[in-house]
């Protein structure tokens, strides 16, 4: 499980570097129409935090190849990577590789003379080629409360759905189904929530939610009795439990959540810290969710926690479910 999120601060020197690098490699290319830049290079180029990707099953997605979209009335260039000719953006050093759309793209210029694949559309790119858990990851990434690009909401990702789908079933543009990863789209939508911090954050409610605890929210704001305001990472508001994730700090910001620790609890909630080790392993993600558990059942009187974890297929469908039955 990749456990660490990436600064802000990171991410915009990632974005400045990958902008200069699309510079020099659209400069050098002899395709007669632009290149369109899309899934792990859009996010990089928009100061997006890439999802966890098994590169050993799409060597295409990696970091150092230069994916380029390419719409569905264009014609799709032979890759230009490793095996297939060698040929490569000179001054870059860096590969390209093609991927094709089945509906137009949507795009916007980040640079001069750089254009790539929206945030929403790179999104909806990627379900084909992720798992449903970091497309969940990717959703959240885009959904937080401080980023680089234009901010987004839940409904936006809807909205963008559906003009997918009503492309797609329009005969005139020669489609019988839905496009590929609109499905999975469609439970990722599901378990997404706005207002998120970082990936490790998301990874943690979903392990949560997988083992029988109730949706939790995220980023909760909790006046204190010094009159002081926190926003809790992952709030269980009805039974004032509060969960924080903690990575790799140096000696200083352990005092620091040691004292904002302290002040949660002494306004009555409960606070549980889960580390870095704790969340690699599933021995070790039972055991937060076990801990976790016991808290919520102390106030409320209710154990939710599952025998067996559901899938998080099952999670969404479920979900979708209940949605559909809401009155």
């Amino acid at each position: 499980m990749k456990n660490e999120s990436i600064s802000l601060d990171e991410l915009s020197q990632r974005a400045s570097d990958r902008r200069q690098c699309c510079q020099e490699a659209e400069s050098l290319c002899q395709r007669q129409c632009a290149c369109v830049f899309t899934l792990t290079t859009a996010l990089l180029l928009q100061g997006i935090e890439v999802p966890a990707i098994d590169v050993r099953k799409h060597p295409r997605l990696g970091e150092g190849v230069l994916q380029v979209a390419v719409g569905p009335d264009e014609y799709k260039p032979r890759d230009h990577v490793r095996g297939n000719r060698r040929k490569r953006a000179k001054s870059a050093g860096l590969p390209y590789a093609f991927f094709a759309s089945g509906v137009p793209l949507d795009t916007v210029e980040v640079a001069p003379g750089v254009t790539c694949t929206t945030p929403l559309f790179t999104w909806f790119l990627f379900a084909t080629r992720l798992s449903l858990e970091e497309l969940v990851v990717l959703g959240d990434a885009l959904l937080r409360r401080n980023v680089l690009h234009e901010r987004y909401t839940l409904q936006d990702f809807e909205d963008m759905l559906v003009h997918i789908e009503h492309y797609a079933h329009n005969p005139r543009n020669g489609r019988a189904r839905a496009p590929r990863g609109i499905t999975a789209c469609r439970k990722a939508l599901v378990l997404m929530q706005e207002h998120t911090d970082s990936s490790t954050e998301t990874r943690l409610r979903l392990m949560l939610e997988r083992h029988g605890l109730p949706r939790p929210t995220v980023n909760h704001m909790v006046q204190l009795p010094d009159g002081g305001v926190v926003f809790m990472d992952i709030a269980f508001v009805g039974a004032r439990v509060d969960v924080e994730y903690d990575g790799k700090h140096h000696e200083q910001q352990w005092e620091a959540d040691a004292q904002r620790r302290l002040r949660i609890e002494s306004a009555g909630w409960d606070y549980v810290q889960v580390v870095n080790c704790s969340m690699s392993t599933e021995k070790g993600q039972r055991m937060v969710a076990e801990v976790v558990a016991r808290h919520i059942e102390d106030r409320t009187g209710v154990n939710y926690l599952r025998t067996t974890p559901f899938t998080l297929e099952l999670l969404a469908d479920r979900r979708r479910s209940l949605w559909k039955t809401a009155p």
